[in-house]
């Protein structure tokens, strides 16, 4: 039951039509992003780390920035954790902000929820390199309730 009011905000968000009018989309398809990646998942106590999974996507968020310079997206995904047992995984979404440090290098942060086994509120940051104006590797350190992760993900801009 703790979980059906983000179940119901994220269904709200999916079936909202996506044109503001009859010409005019309301999300442009160009501030997508999609990606991937696996993660080193750990638990506090007698559990080994276990490697999981996850898939994403981004919209970027160009008229929400919080600070000069600093770019805003917000990311749905699915994590599978590892474990066999117990936290195996769910969705999350999360408000990420990002920079660039010096050319191709970066730095992100994020905040949100995690919808799935472990959830609760989740956080964390890293750093970020663009291989090409559509491509990008990070690395990030993620905090959850019960489980912390560290994360090489791959993402594209589409």
């Amino acid at each position: 039951m703790k979980n059906t009011l983000p179940a119901l905000l994220t269904l709200s968000l999916v079936s909202t039509p996506l044109f503001a009018d009859e010409n005019q989309p309301l999300l442009d398809k160009t501030k997508f992003s999609v990606g991937a990646g696996i993660s080193s998942n750990s638990v506090s106590g007698p559990v080994d780390d276990e490697i999981g999974y996850q898939f994403f996507a981004a919209y970027d968020l160009d008229k929400v920035n919080l600070m000069e310079h600093v770019n805003s997206s917000v990311e749905f995904g699915y994590m599978d954790y590892g474990f066999s047992s117990g936290n195996s995984g769910g969705l999350w979404v999360n408000y990420v902000i990002d920079n660039a440090i010096t050319g191709p290098w970066g730095w992100l942060a994020r905040l949100g929820l995690d919808l799935g086994d472990d959830d609760g509120v989740m956080f964390g940051g890293g750093v970020d390199y663009d291989l090409n104006d559509k491509m990008s590797i990070r690395g990030e350190y993620v905090v959850r309730d019960n489980i912390d992760s560290i994360q090489l993900n791959f993402k594209y801009h589409l």
